[in-house]
């Protein structure tokens, strides 16, 4: 490992000792390389999630290691930093040398902090420039298999466990604003696999008639969360003098959970533990495009819907992952295991509009045939002078349909600025279209050819595995334009989880509020309308 990572020095500190680089990463599978300083704001939020990551990896064996090179300004704030982590570090006063050594090895450049580069140690080569985001991905494999550390890893979580003061706001029996004083606490004890919030009302009144407020609403019900002035709160008789940085309400169904709490820190401490357990689980919250008020610019509402991840956004994030690695290969002997395939492959005569020097369209008679080996991964199409359609030379036109973006039916552009378009049947007419440029070609047996094309290339892009070609279709009878558009499964996938999202954002219109269950703070088509 020391032959490719020279670049560490020879010793690294682990706790207060200093051990030599060799022994200190002995079967290290994956190394990160972590920027950080004390002074940080961000880092010192991002290293504790990171822990909390590390100490299962170690458990499990996985030979994950992390190296922490400082950017501390003094020693003193290095050390007591350092003694934070439980990983190894640069020694202080080498830190600058080897961080600038490492950048240069890696071949990249940390502009900020905090950063995590992840390393093969073996070859010494930069796999991740953004590890922290492999460190969020860690941290929800490890979430949902029950790992509760990760939950509780972020600060706010851990103080939101030792309790707040809050002001809970509720109805009581004659349907009157109360404003009752309670400790709220984030606990895993819970049947719900994301713990819950419980609420236990302080100095509980011995008026028999006064019901007691406590109780207890699992994150795993939580619909979303509104920060601000809403509903009951400026309602009540006391609402009007808090400030509504201070107020929230989490919104579970028919019920919802109204108070303010001292400070806006406070505030910011429930916001953000509800964001980092949900997240730990692919939930998260995403903040409603249309914002919920009152009405006053002094007191406004920012709601939030929780997306909740589903089994189906599961497989397809699978799937899009696997396609980031790269196009999978083709066997070539089922491309051409078709029909429609075999046929182009001899070749279909056509007439092609294309442009000439001078960048004027003219119409030749060619022969467009399709070639699947000692050609791109998909194949190639070429247009050439029919008497060459075996051999297609070097210097004739054609597309990879690798590169294959969309095919426009009916007569085109340059075919229509042609002295030929006359003569031109739109069924018989089509576009192929790349990335720079477009073959416009009129079938010389009309639609069955253009229908032939079409199928071979359906054929072709289905085994790509890769990629999926549609149907595009606008307006009815004669009018009608049809079209095909081919596109990267991987896009695909990103768009189907967006379109769930925005879909779950849209609500299934008003819930029925029940009035008679704490706070009631209603929303319709996702904005939270308040009152």
């Amino acid at each position: 490992t020391m032959d490719k990572l020279g670049w560490l020095g020879d010793t690294l500190l682990s706790g207060r000792k200093e051990v030599p680089t060799k022994d200190a990463l002995s079967g290290v599978k994956t190394l990160g390389i972590y920027f950080s300083a004390s002074w940080c704001i961000p880092c010192k939020k991002f290293t504790p999630l990171m822990q909390a990551v590390y100490e299962a990896k170690k458990e499990a064996n996985e030979g994950f290691e992390i190296v922490f090179v400082h950017r501390d300004r003094e020693k003193k704030h290095f050390e007591d930093y350092y003694a934070t982590m439980p990983w190894l570090a640069v020694p202080y006063d080498k830190a600058v040398k080897i961080g600038k050594d490492i950048q240069l090895a890696l071949k990249t450049k940390v502009s900020s902090i905090p950063t995590l580069l992840i390393v093969d140690p073996k070859l010494g080569i930069l796999i991740e420039k953004e590890g922290r985001a492999r460190i969020h991905e860690y941290q929800q494999e490890l979430a949902m298999k029950g790992d509760k550390r990760q939950l509780t890893s972020h600060d706010a979580v851990k103080r939101l466990q030792k309790g707040i003061p809050m002001s809970f706001y509720m109805l009581n029996q004659v349907k009157g604003v109360e404003i009752r004083q309670v400790i709220l606490k984030y606990t895993l004890e819970s049947k719900g696999s994301q713990g819950a919030l419980v609420w236990t009302e302080i100095n509980n009144s011995s008026d028999t008639f006064k019901k007691d407020c406590s109780g207890k609403l699992d994150l795993s019900e939580i619909d979303g969360i509104s920060m601000g002035k809403s509903g009951i709160i400026l309602k009540s008789p006391g609402g009007g003098g808090v400030a509504s940085s201070q107020c929230f309400s989490l919104n579970a169904g028919p019920k919802t959970v109204a108070g303010h709490v001292g400070s806006l820190e406070e505030a910011q401490c429930v916001f953000d533990t509800v964001s980092h357990v949900l997240g730990c689980g692919k939930d998260r919250l995403s903040q409603d495009k249309k914002l919920a008020s009152d009405g006053s610019v002094k007191n406004p509402v920012v709601g939030f819907r929780v997306i909740r991840w589903t089994t189906e956004m599961e497989e397809m994030e699978k799937k899009r992952k696997q396609l980031q690695k790269g196009p999978p290969p083709v066997d070539v002997k089922k491309l051409v295991d078709n029909k429609d395939v075999k046929a182009l492959s001899k070749g279909v005569n056509i007439m092609a509009y294309q442009l000439d020097d001078m960048q004027l369209p003219k119409a030749q008679k060619m022969c467009l045939v399709y070639k699947a080996k000692k050609a791109g991964r998909l194949g190639t199409l070429f247009w050439c002078d029919r008497r060459k359609k075996r051999r297609p030379p070097v210097d004739c036109g054609k597309l990879e349909l690798e590169d294959l973006v969309s095919i426009s039916l009916g007569k085109q552009t340059r075919i229509l600025q042609t002295s030929a378009a006359t003569m031109a049947e739109a069924e018989g007419c089509m576009s192929l279209i790349g990335p720079s440029g477009q073959l416009s070609i009129e079938a010389e047996e009309g639609e069955n050819d253009v229908d032939l094309i079409i199928r071979a290339i359906q054929h072709i892009i289905q085994l790509s595995k890769d990629k999926k070609m549609s149907k595009v279709s606008e307006g009815h009878g004669k009018f009608e334009k049809v079209s095909y558009k081919v596109e990267s499964l991987e896009d695909v996938f990103k768009r189907q989880l967006e379109l769930q999202n925005d879909q779950e954002q849209q609500g299934a219109g008003k819930v029925n509020v029940a009035l008679d269950w704490q706070a009631p703070i209603g929303f319709s088509g996702g904005a939270y309308a308040g009152g």
